[in-house]
């Protein structure tokens, strides 16, 4: 959604981004030609008075952007009072997926009021924007919508260099992510290194991180990596052997274009997303099956110096199909920015 913003920001289009206020303060007011608001911490107060807090700080910030379209990304209660502030202002609300888990909210364990407000929110929506073919029936099947597919975004990079060291994982430490999975590969194909990067955003995930920090002391070559800022990634996805992914069920994760981007293959125990990775040949898909996805990991170390074709493989594709100019222009399209897709 970044690349979308400064994309349309360079096309002369104004942007403004409502992000999360960094817990140092100091935001700045305007990046790459974007303007950056964040609401007010809202009631500092625990419970549900907090959360009310949060939701009018939400609804005065969106509100004070009175901005003619409101783009919303990623399901939750958020869909629904964005998609408020837009239909009570007589404002285009559009919805933009993030992964195939939005389809079923409520099996992953999302709170009844948080599902009920997202439904909300994309029955307001004018459009309904997918990642994939296969959100695409999900969509039609789950909502009754017919959405736009409109590909991720990715950045052009330089080729990685040097012979790559380490398998990479990077990811909050949500349960649908199965970092543990992470942490069985590696103890299951020693000969390997790992490096895991996770994010820990609330306290039911810091215990999620302590198991990490004492599995990181226990196996040699685990290695529990600190979060870093998106520059700093790139450099450590340039070094990997493969982009590792463990969860149930993905949307087009950033983290498998950046590393396509840069010739680095993907690895994923359970989902494929759209079957990309076993149709476009961009890394190493185990359909769920751990002995296997060991083995996967085995036979990418012992070739990790011999990648040059899957590497161009990789290249090749996010070339073809997650290009800036093509997406920003169904982007605008979808916006009422631009009267036809070009």
């Amino acid at each position: 959604m970044w690349l979308l913003a400064v994309g349309l920001a360079e096309r002369g289009r104004r942007i403004a981004a409502v992000v999360i206020q960094p817990p140092c303060g100091g935001l700045t007011p305007r990046v790459a030609g974007v303007s950056m608001v964040a609401p007010s911490p809202g009631l500092s107060l625990p419970g549900a008075l907090g959360k009310l807090g949060r939701v009018v700080a939400l609804t005065r910030v969106l509100g004070a952007v009175d901005a003619p379209v409101v783009v919303q990304r990623s399901a939750g209660a958020a869909t629904g009072l964005a998609g408020l502030v837009a239909w009570t202002r007589r404002r285009r609300f559009v919805y933009s997926t993030s992964s195939v888990i939005e389809f079923d909210l409520a099996a992953a364990g999302e709170r009844p009021l948080s599902v009920h407000l997202f439904h909300l929110g994309v029955r307001l929506a004018r459009t309904v924007v997918v990642q994939t073919p296969e959100q695409v029936e999900l969509c039609r099947e789950r909502f009754g919508r017919e959405p736009v597919l409109i590909k991720s975004l990715a950045e052009p990079q330089a080729a990685r260099r040097g012979e790559p060291e380490a398998f990479l994982w990077v990811g909050r430490l949500a349960r649908y992510k199965r970092p543990e999975a992470f942490v069985e590969l590696a103890r299951a194909v020693p000969e390997a290194r790992f490096w895991i990067v996770p994010v820990a955003t609330g306290a039911a995930e810091l215990g999620s991180l302590e198991a990490l920090r004492a599995a990181s002391k226990e196996l040699p070559n685990l290695e529990l990596q600190a979060p870093r800022p998106r520059g700093e990634l790139g450099e450590l996805i340039a070094r990997a052997v493969a982009v590792v992914s463990t969860t149930h069920s993905e949307g087009m994760p950033n983290v498998f274009l950046e590393g396509w981007a840069r010739g680095v293959p993907a690895l994923t125990l359970s989902h494929d997303p759209d079957g990309v990775i076993a149709r476009e040949g961009v890394g190493a898909f185990a359909a769920g099956s751990v002995p296997r996805f060991a083995e996967l990991a085995r036979e990418m170390w012992a070739g990790r110096n011999d990648q040059d074709d899957l590497a161009r493989s990789c290249r090749d594709y996010v070339a073809r199909e997650h290009s800036i100019d093509a997406a920003v222009n169904t982007w605008e399209q979808v916006l009422g920015l631009r009267t036809k897709i070009e």
